[in-house]
């Protein structure tokens, strides 16, 4: 009782588009209600014409006619029905008619009435209960307009009119049909009402798993918005120019990028992306923001810097078994230094235009929360001499894994390739066409985040 009560009160919120979307599935399930029984109706006849052509008589005919215009009318009707009971009563016009068109059939061949009758009208009964969906006391409105058309023929046969026939109706074999089609009314009740128990729960389930998809989108929404904030955006300082592009394969991701022009004018750089991508990996970039903003301003080094960012990581996130790429770097352009470090990230390029030759920011050691390192003490950290006019291409490794035709990855050969080609171009033009060419070189959909952060040198 309290369970058939908890789920009237969670039923009753939906109740009136329960109603409107019931309407429509009834409007369309009378349209098939008709097509299927006047196909039926008549193949069964056309059928009994080509096994038993010296029975058939003409009057039948007629029967079809009218069940054929009853079709039309009703579906004439339904067309401006706009209310579940005027719906439900055009349905039970035509259940009215098709039941009317067998009784017709049985007095034009009235010696099947005590063999047949009953057997017949119980699967109209099963078929008309099923193709519609009936509420419980519409189901017992069915059974009755069964049970009376059956009586009917039984009153009709054994009337003094019929007598002339000479065909044995008893009280008997009427009662024995009629056991027969309470039985098939009772099994129509019971497994229309579990139907239509079933219909409603899945329709609350269904509307309250919409509604929560629809919070989860404004949750989602809000957390891309959030996370658009930590994405820096392209700028142009005295001594660098930098263009950013981030393509996350989800509404947020788990790559990362930042810069900061140091107290000395120097610009710091870092690059990551943390393994996987969407909400839990977003959550990760999050955190390691937070502490990265931390530990830049306290100037440290990039090999320094990203040994206490690995020792963070270990410390509170060691039981995700979440891990990070990351490669970072200082720009002393006094000295035209770059001191960088690299735990696990793909190799990242300086572009040096005097040769138009390439170096490669190696990765020098494994991702950044693995407790390999735990009891190391190293600081993983290189230096390169630059020029004025080189380039620094930064990415993750979604760029260079994007999967092309024949399973070929985009790859280090063919960005390195791309980077020389367009040596010259603007840092935002050379990352579009970038993106560009990956696009075309790109075989089905996104697989994973892309990062792409170019600075020149001026």
């Amino acid at each position: 009782m309290l369970k058939s009560r908890s789920r009237k009160k969670d039923f009753y919120p939906y109740l009136e588009e329960f109603k409107h979307e019931r309407t429509k599935e009834v409007k369309s399930r009378l349209r098939l209600f008709c097509g299927l029984s006047v196909i039926i109706y008549i193949g069964i006849g056309i059928l009994s014409i080509i096994l038993s052509p010296g029975e058939f008589k003409k009057a039948e005919l007629s029967t079809w006619a009218f069940l054929v215009v009853a079709a039309a009318l009703i579906l004439l009707i339904n067309q401006k029905t706009r209310t579940l009971p005027q719906a439900k009563l055009n349905a039970f016009l035509f259940a009215a008619a098709l039941v009317l068109s067998f009784v017709a059939v049985f007095l034009i061949y009235p010696p099947y009435i005590p063999t047949t009758g009953a057997p017949l009208l119980a699967i109209c009964m099963f078929f008309i209960s099923f193709i519609i969906p009936w509420g419980l006391m519409e189901v017992v409105a069915i059974g009755a307009l069964h049970t009376a058309a059956y009586l009917f023929m039984y009153i009709w046969l054994n009337s003094p009119a019929a007598q002339a026939l000479h065909i044995a109706f008893t009280p008997s074999v009427f009662t024995d049909g009629i056991i027969f089609l309470a039985v098939a009314f009772i099994l129509c009740v019971i497994i229309r009402k579990r139907d239509d128990e079933r219909q409603r729960e899945n329709f609350v389930l269904f509307k309250k798993l919409e509604e929560r998809n629809k919070e989860m989108e404004k949750e989602l929404s809000l957390a891309r918005d959030i996370h658009k904030t930590l994405i820096p955006q392209s700028t142009t300082t005295d001594k660098a120019v930098i263009a950013v592009n981030y393509i996350p394969v989800s509404t947020v991701g788990g790559d990362y990028a930042t810069f900061h022009v140091t107290k000395e004018g120097n610009l710091f750089f870092l690059i990551g992306d943390v393994t996987g991508h969407g909400v839990p990996a977003a959550l990760l970039v999050n955190r390691i923001y937070g502490e990265t903003e931390n530990l830049i301003a306290r100037d440290y080094t990039p090999g320094v810097l990203l040994k206490e960012l690995d020792r963070f990581v270990q410390r509170h996130f060691k039981q995700t078994q979440m891990y990070f790429s990351v490669c970072s770097g200082l720009i002393d352009f006094g000295k035209k230094k770059l001191f960088y470090s690299n735990y696990g990230h793909p190799p990242q390029i300086l572009l040096q235009r005097r040769n138009n030759s390439i170096t490669l920011l190696e990765s020098q050691t494994y991702l950044l929360g693995l407790d390999v390192e735990e009891a190391d003490a190293r600081i993983f950290e290189g230096t390169l001499d630059f020029e004025n006019k080189d380039r620094i291409v930064l990415f993750t490794d979604g760029l260079i894994e994007t999967m092309g035709d024949e399973r070929q990855l985009y790859g280090m050969e063919r960005l390195e390739a791309f980077v020389k080609d367009h040596a010259n171009d603007h840092p935002s033009l050379f990352n579009t066409d970038l993106l560009k060419d990956l696009n075309e070189f790109r075989e089905g959909p996104v697989a994973d985040d892309i990062f792409l952060l170019t600075i020149d040198i001026k």
